[in-house]
């Protein structure tokens, strides 16, 4: 084994070789390089001998000097003989190396491409990413050779992993439209995505290229369009219905102007009536201002009538209270105030048979109906009492009728003696 220092890009190529090893080297030069230096390497091996690539390296487009041996271990094997090698490889013919191979074209196409493109290799291995994608994506540029599942392109914005497996089965191209991808920074982008499979001209399925076609100002017309047409689908039914209600207004319309002339006839006739109905009115009011003077004086007299009358109970040093028909209590006054220690407010408006006070009311019942019933005086009724204090006595009892039968009763509570 002899080791020295050889430039690949400059120096000429060793010759007769029957097995070159070159892993993960090319992939460190630019396109122009790797041009140069696999025709060195087609020169440097004999016939039928074998080229060794890395896992990260292809031979896309020299099928007339290589064929595949074994694609996923990059092995390759040389296909022109030793003369047409040294007569294609003529080192004092500079300017023919520089042509840029057909090779070169492709994957120079495949870098100028505005579409983000990813090549897929049969066992699922990344073979080759663009710019565009790399870009699009962020994706780095050493990831050829890393496993597709692992990448988040894979099944993010779609599952891709499903579609070319079904790309691979069907061995045709499988394309999805519009699918929304989000952003970190909120933004929405749209791509069809086309994944087709790489078969060569003897039928073998290589792998697949993905190609993202960048849709996202289209759809976003599209949407545009769709929402102004749904908006205009919008207006021109409403404009229909706007059409239809004018329609209808407009005969409401001619039947008001028809209803609106037959009232004014029938205004006309009643303002007339409505003059005549005043001239009644003035008449009327100073009837009422009459009577009105007249429910002055009276009310003035009553209020004089019923202070006399609350003076007059109030003098009075036995209980009195006024029962209505109902037997509901009406007056009570400031004797019964005293003797029974519940104010008239308390007590005003409620059954006298379930009030709680010194005196037994069930046993006053039948004298208090009587009397309500009949309007005659029932005899007084002399019955064990409590006052106020809590002290007892006995207590009498008497009821009278207010005027006559059903009017209510007046009852007169005194002490006897205790």
């Amino acid at each position: 084994m002899i080791f020295g220092r050889h430039d690949i890009t400059r120096d000429a190529p060793i010759s007769r070789v029957d097995l070159l090893v070159c892993r993960n080297t090319l992939m460190y030069f630019n396109v122009e390089a790797q041009a140069k230096i696999i025709e060195r390497f087609h020169f440097a091996l004999n016939d039928g001998g074998h080229l060794f690539l890395g896992k990260a390296e292809m031979l896309l487009a020299d099928g007339s000097r290589f064929e595949v041996t074994d694609m996923r271990n990059r092995v390759f094997k040389v296909q022109a003989s030793a003369a047409a090698r040294s007569a294609r490889f003529d080192l004092r013919a500079a300017a023919g190396m520089e042509k840029i191979s057909r090779r070169q074209v492709v994957e120079l196409a495949l870098a100028a491409s505005p579409d983000a493109v990813m090549g897929i290799e049969r066992d699922g291995t990344v073979a080759v990413v663009n710019g565009a994608a790399r870009l699009q994506f962020g994706l780095s540029a050493n990831i050829a050779g890393t496993p597709f599942r692992d990448l988040e392109i894979s099944y993010q914005p779609i599952e891709l992993r499903s579609l070319i497996d079904r790309a691979h089965n069907e061995r045709r191209s499988v394309r999805v439209n519009a699918v929304r991808r989000e952003k970190g920074d909120g933004e929405v982008q749209y791509f069809d995505i086309i994944v087709k499979p790489l078969l060569t001209s003897d039928g073998e399925d290589l792998g697949v290229a993905i190609t993202f076609i960048d849709t996202t100002e289209a759809t976003r017309l599209q949407q545009e369009v769709k929402r102004v047409q749904e908006d205009l689908a919008t207006a021109y039914a409403e404009l229909q219905s706007t059409n239809a209600e004018l329609e209808t207004v407009n005969e409401e319309l001619q039947s008001s102007i028809e209803e609106l002339e037959t009232t004014n006839e029938e205004l006309q006739s009643t303002n007339e009536e409505l003059e005549t109905t005043n001239e009644e009115l003035q008449s009327g009011n100073e009837e009422l201002e009459t009577m009105n003077e007249e429910m002055r004086i009276r009310t003035a007299e009553l209020d004089e009538a019923r202070t006399f009358l609350e003076g007059v109970l109030s003098s009075v040093a036995a209980g009195v209270v006024v029962l209505d028909s109902d037997l509901l209590v009406r007056s009570w006054n400031r004797g019964a105030e005293d003797l029974w220690g519940m104010r008239a407010d308390e007590v005003y408006g409620a059954d006298f048979f379930t009030l709680d006070f010194g005196l037994p009311t069930e046993g006053l019942r039948d004298m208090v109906e009587i009397c309500n019933e009949t309007g005659h005086r029932a005899l007084p009724v002399e019955t064990d009492a409590v006052d106020r204090k809590g002290r007892p006595f006995v207590a009498s009892v008497s009821c009278s009728p207010l005027s006559g039968p059903g009017s209510g009763v007046v009852l007169l509570m005194e002490k006897r003696r205790e």
